[in-house]
């Protein structure tokens, strides 16, 4: 079948040819976006948080929109799929995760938490400390995006960076 070699090459360089098109593509919206990131003042301020860059910063201003609508780092926690929310009837009791959350500040606020394991030692010492109370990885990385949630509330609504603190505590 020498015809169909050529019909396969010809296929083959076009999809090629069309890949390529798209990553250059891909590249230059990520640099505007980048240019665009770096002018607003809540993300140089998520910025400031280890291991958190400008893509990670837009894409969660970008979900959540204005951090104020929300009364409570708790109802921030619950649009964003983090927190578990109460299951009661009758006599059990369980918690249960919020499955209409938006999905896209989930992920990143996962990825965040994955990243400040990295990059804060009180995080990496957070991980640790549920991975050995028989916490399975996702689980953790819920539980510390949870924690995140406290500290990105009070650095958007007081306006202000993240500080990391040097010494940990020692918790008895």
């Amino acid at each position: 079948m020498p015809g169909l070699t050529d019909i396969y090459k010809t296929i083959i360089l076009s999809f090629a040819k069309r890949i390529l098109e798209l990553q250059k593509e891909i590249s230059d919206i990520d640099r505007s976006l980048n240019k665009i990131g770096e002018k607003d003042k809540e993300v140089n301020h998520l910025k400031t948080i280890p291991g958190v860059a400008t893509k990670l910063a837009s894409r969660l201003i970008g979900e959540i929109g204005d951090v104020h609508r929300f009364p409570s780092e708790k109802q921030l926690a619950i649009y964003c799929g983090i927190a578990c929310v109460n299951h009661d009837s009758g006599k059990v009791t369980k918690a249960k995760a919020v499955y209409k959350a938006n999905k896209i500040c989930k992920q990143t606020l996962i990825t965040m938490a994955g990243c400040s394991i990295r990059f804060i030692p009180q995080c990496k010492v957070y991980y640790l400390k549920k991975r050995t109370e028989g916490k399975s990885h996702n689980h953790t990385l819920r539980c510390l995006a949870r924690q995140l949630i406290k500290v990105i509330y009070r650095v958007l609504t007081e306006d202000r960076d993240y500080i990391i603190r040097k010494e940990l505590k020692k918790v008895a």
